[in-house]
């Protein structure tokens, strides 16, 4: 066996600081803590641009032109009875549909989330741009997504239990950024950069966000 270098620290990052935002939003909705929930959610949408920006421009397996693959490749994939034992580094064509589903259901919510308003107290800053009727869509868009969401949460939960069954550690690798592959001298391993290039963009988006809408949150949690 052979250790790659198959994540970088921004990646890594992503998925963790994501779980928790997630959970924090979830919380902070759950219990009317709407101020906190805008904070998460400002800090997820600077988190999901970056993400975006990275898929373009990082790491081989943090790039959408590496892991996207065609619908037969996938069709392939899922027929393949020894799809456990291939060698691929970063997402295989089923963790790639996932991770597009991840970004869709995410881009949805951020979405209808800065549209939403509850009528009431809370209102997404960009609510002002639509119609009441929209906006009243948005806001039930944003609940149901959501669940959805949580779906598709329990359905990446399986496969990764799963691939734990075929002695494939997939959280392991999400903590350490190395995986261990049969040594295969014809597949060229993958370039990883540096994560803190990504992390600066990061800081650089959620500060605009942060003096965009962000700012006017926080300010209500100090009184």
């Amino acid at each position: 066996m052979v250790k790659v270098k198959v994540w970088d620290g921004f990646i890594r990052g992503y998925h963790w600081l994501q779980v928790s935002l997630l959970f924090g939003l979830w919380y902070c909705a759950d219990n009317d803590e709407m101020e906190w929930h805008f904070v998460f959610g400002y800090a997820l949408l600077a988190l999901w641009i970056t993400r975006f920006i990275w898929g373009l421009i990082g790491s081989d397996t943090a790039k959408f032109s590496y892991f996207i693959k065609t619908p037969k490749a996938l069709i392939g994939y899922l027929k393949d009875n020894n799809k456990f034992d291939r060698v691929k580094f970063g997402h295989n064509p089923a963790g790639a549909c996932m991770v597009v589903l991840f970004l869709a259901l995410l881009a949805t919510q951020l979405f209808s989330g800065l549209s939403a308003s509850d009528d009431i107290l809370s209102e997404g800053p960009l609510a002002q741009y639509f119609s009441a009727d929209t906006v009243s869509f948005l806001t039930w868009l944003h609940h149901v997504n959501f669940d959805v969401l949580l779906w598709a949460i329990g359905l990446h939960v399986i496969a990764i239990m799963a691939y734990k069954l075929k002695k494939q550690p997939l959280v392991k690798a999400m903590f350490t950024g190395v995986a261990e592959y049969p040594l295969v001298n014809s597949i060229a391993h993958p370039k990883i950069l540096n994560g803190l290039v990504a992390w600066a963009i990061y800081a650089g988006i959620a500060g605009v966000v942060w003096w965009q809408w962000g700012h006017e949150n926080f300010g209500y949690l100090l009184y």
